[in-house]
């Protein structure tokens, strides 16, 4: 998960250069896309959109079928209304169904383009929504986490600058929670089943 902290440098020296009495140990790092990617949560609403989205592809493939039934009839109807061997009158009857039905093929054809539109902003608001209830929820847990064990700050190892730079230049690994808040977040999981 890559975060716009071009200030975190910044704000680390001032945190360090304010608080003089602080051990090096009080500043920890975490890898945010680490624990957003095996968070349990993370699988079930993946699972939950996944299940949405064949839901979604079932519904437009039903129709789509419909619209190229509407579509074969309308050219067989075509096709007829130009028959010679039928009457003037049968033929311009087969012209006025012919016609009809292409209104309401095209018709059809515009309920598909605003339900696939309708869909996807759903999809798309519903995989937002979930992901920030996820984020907000890893970092509530790193905040208690940190403050129980009274550390300055916790620095994204993953975050990346503006400019696509590595926020976190070098860590040695030994002030890394990743795994601890990792084991607080999925604490209970076999219990638990919504996203």
């Amino acid at each position: 998960m890559k975060k716009n902290s071009w200030m975190v440098g910044f704000l680390l020296v001032a945190l360090c250069a304010g608080q003089g009495a602080y051990a090096a140990q009080d500043i920890v790092t975490v890898d945010m896309d680490k624990l957003f990617n095996k968070y349990f949560k993370t699988g079930l609403a993946d699972a939950q959109l996944k299940e949405q989205a064949d839901e979604f592809n079932e519904e437009r493939r039903e129709m789509i079928e419909q619209y190229d039934a509407q579509q074969a009839d309308f050219q067989k109807l075509r096709e007829e209304a130009q028959n010679t061997a039928l009457s003037e009158e049968e033929r311009n009857k087969k012209r006025d169904e012919a016609e009809d039905l292409l209104l309401t093929v095209r018709e059809q054809e515009q309920k598909v383009r605003r339900m696939e539109q309708q869909r996807r902003k759903q999809l798309e608001d519903q995989q937002q929504r979930m992901r920030k209830r996820i984020v907000d929820e890893i970092n509530e847990t790193i905040s208690n986490y940190a403050r129980e064990q009274n550390y300055l700050a916790v620095i994204d190892a993953s975050g990346q600058s503006l400019n696509g730079v590595s926020v976190l230049i070098y860590s040695s690994g030994k002030l890394d929670i990743t795994d601890e808040i990792l084991q607080l977040l999925n604490k209970g999981a076999e219990t638990t089943t919504e996203p």
